[in-house]
């Protein structure tokens, strides 16, 4: 009898349910398909694996299949995806928006997608054009204040910060803690900010040399006495080189980060960091696919609280 319903549920007429069994599928469903594309910026990079991972867990107990595709952040690779995705037969997509903080040329073809009746739900942005699309996302502006409140009840007064330019979570980040800053009578220390690129990022990661970071410890650190990095691996690159040049930390500077990652407990000072309580992001987005596949019912975005998990760094 399992082996029986297995080979339905993996041809598409059953599905598992829990609390209910095995529900056969109705022959009207929206879906002629029961593969989902997913649409992901890097499949084997820091948080990536592990986002993935929870997204295939939650679509193959529901018995779909899925399809990834890696755009390395790139709106050209993101073109040729959606245009190799507009061809074929897909249930539904997640994604993962590219440069979500800059006018996107590929907004036509995510249209074309939502008229075609192909439901989309976005991990952590989408393109500024689409103003309706679901959304599963960090709460990065609460993240930005809380993190920069916590440093500032720690008694720091002149606090910098790094951020992500092209992604639309940087930006919110550094909101957030602008935010706390002026809530706080506390100045902006724009000479004690750096910005950076998917590009400097992945020279960064290729090249094993964070030359901008480097350039940021070395000239524009002064007078600072904490940081809020854009996340651990920013934060876990910054503290060797902190290290390297003879700065005690969290004594000389205190830093602290985003995503709880295995960068926290990697780094030679434990990181500071916001991560997630219950469920993850990747969990959140597909079973909110899930719904709208199965349920047919409209859904909202997602925002997905932080909790803070204090270290040493900070």
């Amino acid at each position: 009898m399992r082996m029986a319903l297995s080979v339905l549920a993996k041809n598409g007429l059953i599905r598992k349910k829990q609390g209910c069994g095995s529900v056969v599928i109705s022959t009207g469903s929206k879906s002629e398909t029961r593969c989902v594309a997913i649409v992901i910026s890097y499949t084997d990079d820091y948080i990536f694996p592990a986002i993935l991972q929870d997204i295939q867990t939650v679509l193959l107990q529901s018995s779909y299949s899925f399809k990834v595709f890696e755009t390395r952040n790139k709106i050209s690779l993101e073109r040729e995806i959606l245009l190799n995705i507009w061809g074929r037969q897909f249930a539904g997509i997640i994604c993962e928006g590219v440069k979500t903080a800059l006018p996107n040329p590929n907004a036509d073809l995510y249209r074309r997608l939502i008229k075609k009746n192909v439901p989309i739900v976005f991990l952590h942005g989408c393109c500024p054009e689409l103003k309706d699309a679901i959304c599963v996302a960090d709460d990065n502006f609460s993240g930005g204040y809380q993190l920069t409140r916590y440093l500032i009840s720690k008694g720091h007064t002149r606090i910098g910060g790094i951020f992500k330019s092209d992604d639309i979570q940087g930006l919110q980040r550094y909101h957030g803690y602008a935010a706390a800053l002026c809530d706080a009578g506390l100045r902006i220390p724009d000479e004690n900010l750096l910005w950076f690129s998917t590009e400097d990022r992945q020279n960064m990661i290729e090249s094993f040399s964070p030359g901008f970071l480097h350039d940021f410890a070395r000239n524009r650190l002064e007078g600072c006495t904490a940081l809020v990095a854009y996340n651990d691996e920013i934060a876990y690159h910054l503290i060797l080189i902190l290290k390297a040049a003879g700065l005690d930390i969290p004594s000389r500077i205190s830093v602290v980060s985003f995503d709880n990652s295995f960068y926290c407990k990697f780094s030679p000072v434990q990181i500071t960091s916001l991560g997630h309580e219950g469920e993850q992001t990747g969990t959140a987005a597909a079973n909110l696919l899930l719904r709208i596949l199965e349920e047919e019912k409209k859904a909202a975005s997602v925002t997905i609280p932080w909790k803070l998990c204090e270290r040493e760094s900070g």
